[in-house]
């Protein structure tokens, strides 16, 4: 089977993008696409066009575990898969309109959450075209909603970093109770990430403080370096990467600076064990094999799919580092998540709420 990633350049192009309605989009924009696809001899083979998030491929985080599923789709299900990377916010609504308005694919997924208002928008123009989205708050009968709890994928690791802070027995690692989680933009998503680190972080040492650094991007590496240095030098002994590519220059001050890292949304601890302790983990990439999956099958259907600890979609991995965890601080993180699945522990739902949560949650612990 062969894949088609023809690329073009849309300099200054004028897209108009007509629909149900008589409605029309008229964009004007430069990105890199795919092309139109020549056929591959399959005429019955699904096509799936997929937009990669402004943090392109090689970010480390959802992007690439997103492609690793529709990899997975791609050699296992026979599907055709084309992708394009958007330069930046303002390419989501050309080039989700040019895989529309192709009229070729079984199903579009878009990644990226700042893609949302221009998904809607070209949704409500093709309503019999398929539309898959990650992380957005979308509800249209033909756009399917594969999303995390943001606050449930930081809780276990801020409540690892809240049991590592103070234990000077590991590398690295100070007396001070600080550490600190460094997301991409300043949105809903990456606040509510926020909110579940600092209850997990709080839930393991009441005292612990909790810096946060917004770096303004999701792909820009010397700026995530920069906010790095700014919570390590406060005195933050671990900080956890919710910024995408953004973070592989949190990778780097950690190993200047002589501190600690949790990863973001998969598993990268092989790819600096000194200093990654542990990575958060999202099953982005079954959920994406299994939505593919799900249009072969003909049992694709719309709406919101959860990922919680709870029933796998989000959890925490130490696979792979070689920081020496104390096997105290893991037997710790897996009572806590069995109390979750077990509905004995729930988590808070805004930060004014974290003070009369511990004492509720310190009670559950006993």
């Amino acid at each position: 089977m062969r894949k088609i990633i023809a690329k073009v350049v849309l300099a200054g192009m004028v897209m108009s993008v007509t629909g149900c309605g008589g409605k029309t989009i008229t964009h004007e924009t430069e990105a890199t696409a795919v092309s139109g696809a020549e056929e591959s001899g399959a005429e019955e083979k699904v096509k799936v066009g997929f937009i990669v998030g402004t943090g392109g491929l090689g970010d480390q985080g959802f992007n690439d575990i997103a492609y690793e599923g529709l990899k997975r789709a791609e050699e296992e299900l026979g599907i055709e898969l084309e992708y394009a990377e958007p330069q930046s916010v303002s390419d989501f609504e050309p080039l989700i309109s040019q895989f529309a308005q192709d009229g070729s694919y079984d199903l579009i997924i878009s990644l990226d959450q700042q893609s949302q208002s221009a998904l809607e928008k070209i949704a409500e123009l093709f309503p019999e075209q398929k539309f898959s989205a990650v992380d957005m708050n979308i509800e249209a009968d033909n756009v399917k909603v594969i999303r995390k709890d943001f606050s449930q994928l930081a809780f276990l690791p801020g409540y690892f970093a809240g049991l590592l802070t103070t234990d000077t027995s590991v590398d690295k690692v100070n007396e001070e109770a600080c550490v600190g989680i460094m997301i991409g933009v300043d949105n809903p998503n990456m606040q509510n990430g926020v909110l579940g680190y600092t209850a997990g972080a709080r839930l393991a040492n009441p005292d612990t403080e909790v810096l946060t650094g917004i770096v303004g991007s999701y792909g820009d590496p010397a700026k995530g370096k920069d906010t790095a240095k700014v919570m390590y030098d406060k005195g933050a002994d671990i900080v956890m990467n919710f910024a995408g590519s953004s973070g592989l220059g949190l990778t780097n001050q950690a190993k200047e600076s002589e501190r600690l890292v949790i990863g973001g949304t998969s598993n990268v601890n092989a790819t600096a064990p000194d200093v990654i302790a542990a990575s958060a983990l999202e099953q982005l990439s079954d959920r994406v094999y299994n939505d593919v999956k799900a249009v072969i099958d003909g049992t694709w259907e719309s709406g919101i799919e959860m990922g919680v600890i709870a029933n796998g979609g989000v959890d925490i991995a130490f696979e792979g580092t070689d920081v020496a965890v104390p096997e105290e601080i893991i037997e710790k993180i897996d009572h806590v998540r069995t109390l979750i699945k077990d509905g004995k522990l729930t988590l808070p739902s805004s930060v004014e709420e974290i003070d009369g949560w511990l004492e509720e949650a310190a009670g559950v612990l006993k």
